[in-house]
C-alpha cells in the first residue's frame, strides 16, 4: 500500500507539474494584451512599456514562469491587473461557492444516476431499459447553459418560484442559499447525470453477468437482494473512477452557469480573468481547478484500491 501511495503522489507532482507549464505557456501566448485591458485601448506605448515591466511581462517567458511557479509554491498568487486586489484571498473567498455548486450538482446527478443505471441493467433489453438508455442520450445532448434558461424560464419567470440568481451563504439564509443553488445545480447535475447513467449501466450489466449473481439467481434471491447486496459493490468500483473524473469536469465547467446565475464562484472569477486578459486571476483560477481535479482523482484512484484488494496485490507482484 505504502509502495501505491508513492506512486501515485509521485506521479500526481508530475502532472500537476506538467499542467502548470502547459496553463501557464497557453495563457500568456494567447492573442491579446493584458496591458491594454488594464490601460484601455488609448493607452500610449511608453505607458504599456511602464505597465510590462512592473509586472514583469517584458521578461523571456521561461524566466516569468520561474518567478511566478516560485510566489505560487509561497502562497503568493499576485495581485489583479485590473484593480490590484490581492488574487489568493479573492479565490479563497470564491472557493466555497463553487465548490457547493459542484458538491449539490454531483448529489442530483448521483441520484438520477445510480437508481436508473441500475434498474437499467436489470431490466436489460427490455421497455425499461431501452427508455432509460433513450433519456440518457437526451440528456447528454443538451448544453447546460441552454437548461439552465429553460429553468429560469419556467421557475422564475412564470412561475415565480425562484429568484433568479445572487448567491446568500448557507450559514446566513439556508432556505435562500437552496433557492438560489436549485437551479444552477439542476442545470449541470441533469446534463451530467447521462454520462453517469450510462456507466452504472453498463457497471452493473458486467457484475450481472458473474457466477456468483447466476449462483444467487439460481437459489432463488430475490432481484433487491442480487442488486443490493450482491452487485452494487463491485458495480461501484468503475462507477467511481468516472464519478470522480466527472465531478472534477463539474467543478471545472461552473464558469459560463456561474455567469448565468450571478454567482461569485471560481468560475465567474476566472471568466472576468479571461474578458480582461489578467493573468494573475486567470492563472490562479485554473490552476485551483486543475489542482482540485488531480487531488480528487488522487483520492478516488486510492480509495478504488481498497475497495478492490486485487489491484494492490497486482502492482505488488
Amino acid at each position: 500500500m505504502f509502495r501505491l501511495v508513492l506512486t501515485r503522489l509521485s506521479g500526481f507532482v508530475l502532472t500537476l507539474f506538467a499542467a502548470s507549464v502547459v496553463l501557464f505557456v497557453t495563457i500568456n501566448v494567447l492573442p491579446g494584451s493584458a496591458a491594454k485591458s488594464a490601460l484601455g485601448l488609448h493607452a500610449t506605448a511608453q505607458a504599456i512599456q511602464r505597465f510590462e515591466a512592473q509586472h514583469g511581462l517584458d521578461r523571456p517567458l521561461f524566466v516569468q514562469y520561474g518567478e511566478w511557479l516560485g510566489r505560487t509554491l509561497r502562497g503568493d498568487f499576485g495581485t489583479s491587473f485590473q484593480n490590484g486586489v490581492a488574487v489568493g484571498p479573492e479565490l479563497l473567498k470564491r472557493l466555497p461557492v463553487t465548490l457547493e455548486l459542484a458538491v449539490f450538482a454531483f448529489i442530483i446527478a448521483n441520484l438520477i444516476a445510480i437508481p436508473l443505471g441500475a434498474w437499467a441493467a436489470r431490466r436489460h433489453q427490455k421497455g425499461a431499459d431501452r427508455s432509460i438508455t433513450f433519456l440518457a442520450t437526451i440528456l447528454g445532448a443538451i448544453p447546460n447553459f441552454w437548461l439552465a434558461t429553460l429553468l429560469v424560464l419556467v421557475f422564475t419567470l412564470t412561475l415565480r418560484w425562484l429568484p433568479p440568481g445572487g448567491f446568500t451563504p448557507f450559514t446566513v439564509n439556508p432556505v435562500m442559499n437552496l433557492k438560489q443553488m436549485i437551479m444552477p445545480a439542476l442545470s449541470l447535475g441533469i446534463v451530467s447525470s447521462a454520462l453517469l447513467i450510462r456507466i452504472m449501466r453498463a457497471s452493473m450489466l458486467e457484475v450481472l453477468s458473474t457466477d456468483y449473481v447466476r449462483t444467487a439467481e439460481a437459489k432463488g434471491a430475490n432481484s433487491r437482494t442480487i442488486v443490493f447486496r450482491h452487485s452494487m459493490r463491485n458495480a461501484f468500483i468503475p462507477y467511481l473512477n468516472v464519478a470522480a473524473v466527472e465531478f472534477g469536469f463539474l467543478f471545472g465547467s461552473v464558469v459560463v452557469i456561474e455567469d448565468i446565475f450571478l454567482l461569485p464562484g471560481v468560475g465567474s472569477f476566472v471568466l472576468v480573468g479571461i474578458i480582461n486578459r489578467d493573468y494573475p486571476v486567470l492563472l490562479a483560477g485554473t490552476l485551483a481547478i486543475t489542482l482540485f481535479v488531480l487531488t480528487l482523482n488522487l483520492l478516488v484512484d486510492l480509495i478504488a484500491s481498497l475497495l478492490d484488494p486485487r489491484q494492490i496485490k497486482a502492482r505488488n507482484s
